[in-house]
């Protein structure tokens, strides 16, 4: 029984294994037995199949369908011993896989160091790019492998180089949160405002992903801080949307700007309030921003902070001197909204706060005309003004 179970607990793994064997090896009829051979000890890692099969005189460039060879396998796998043994029977180190992928990339997405400077030292093309474009020194940083990526700008890997989407070594340092790797490549030139085909930058993507030691040295390199991104969304609003308050207050000392509009005219404060961070709305009021400010639609903070139930929100507003009853183009104030989506919490503080409760949409219809929730539509009419 603890057999079947020990069994049944490592049949993923096995599972995984055996279709990565498949994918590697899917036999090309046409190839001789000795090559498909050397390709599953490459595999394996077993190093004395390889030499036997090399000694028969078995075609150590052979490439499966897949267009995986011998080298590329081992490096893949870190088998250090192979690799060497290959590469001293002159190995060609820069054949490509289906995906433009060489044995120098295998090697660097898994972090195998020292197959990589065997590689480079017999003439791996640093350069090379995948269909994509992505090069050997992008999956080391993607893959957090710094000693790699040491290895490889050390050697003269182009910093500069840039995938299908314009996407830079530096654009994935700091989305990944590489700090010593991002102070590395500036070091060494790399453009902090370069702009990738979204229009993102460095610094962007680190507000995003909330790594404020990145955005920290970005800044202190004179970083753009207030580029476009897609939908018109900067480095401030990006941060704001994903609850980065450091980085929020941040880039407002530094004098990003507070009101900036995304395409549906909404602010950073407009988001602040929509996902309900009270301690990012009152950062953003004491940098000037406008607390009526309204988004497409017709929509204020205060509105959606009601719409979404975020009474702490709703009071920071409203101690900011927000006016409790504008309307949306619709005609709805937060008070409406708040009924509507039986936010009783938030009906009791706006109505607490003065909110008119005999104000009408464009429909006609009262904030207790519009809530559903019984007890808090006797709220309202026993507050109707």
């Amino acid at each position: 029984m603890n057999f079947i179970k020990k069994l049944t607990h490592f049949m993923p793994v096995l599972a995984i294994a055996v279709l990565a064997f498949l994918f590697l090896f899917a036999a090309n009829v046409s190839a001789e037995s000795n090559e498909e051979e050397l390709l599953k000890a490459a595999f394996s890692g077993d190093a004395k199949i390889v030499k036997e099969l090399i000694d028969k005189g078995a075609n150590i460039n052979f490439q499966n369908e897949k267009k995986f060879n011998a080298l590329m396998v081992a490096a893949q796998y870190g088998h250090s011993d192979i690799v060497t043994m290959l590469l001293e029977k002159n190995a060609d180190v820069n054949l490509k896989n289906a995906g433009d992928t060489t044995a120098l990339m295998l090697a660097t997405k898994n972090g195998h160091v020292e197959i990589v400077k065997a590689l480079l030292a017999k003439g791996a093309q640093i350069n090379a790019q995948t269909t994509e474009g992505i090069t050997a020194l992008m999956l080391a940083i993607q893959k957090n492998h710094e000693s790699t990526a040491d290895v490889l700008i050390t050697q003269g890997a182009d910093i500069h180089l840039q995938t299908k989407d314009k996407v830079t070594a530096l654009i994935i340092a700091a989305l990944e949160g590489r700090s010593a790797i991002v102070e590395k490549l500036l070091v060494k030139g790399a453009q902090v405002d370069h702009r990738a085909v979204d229009n993102t930058t460095a610094l962007y993507m680190a507000a995003r992903n909330g790594h404020k030691d990145i955005v920290d040295i970005l800044l202190a390199k004179n970083a753009a801080f207030d580029l476009l991104a897609a939908n018109d969304t900067t480095p401030l609003y990006i941060a704001a949307q994903n609850n980065h308050v450091d980085i929020v207050y941040t880039l407002l000392k530094k004098g990003a700007k507070v009101d900036q509009q995304d395409k549906n005219n909404a602010t950073a404060l407009t988001i602040a309030a929509l996902i309900g961070n009270a301690e990012m709305v009152k950062v953003l009021i004491k940098h000037g921003a406008k607390v009526d400010h309204k988004a497409s639609n017709g929509f204020t903070p205060l509105i959606l902070a009601a719409q979404n139930g975020h009474t702490n929100v709703i009071e920071a507003l409203l101690e900011s001197d927000a006016k409790i009853d504008l309307q949306n183009d619709d005609g709805v104030t937060a008070l409406m909204w708040a009924g509507l989506h039986d936010h009783a919490d938030t009906v009791k503080i706006l109505l607490q706060k003065g909110a008119n409760t005999s104000l009408k949409s464009k429909k006609g219809k009262t904030a207790a005309e519009i809530a559903k929730d019984p007890a808090i539509v006797e709220l309202l009419k026993s507050r109707a003004k």
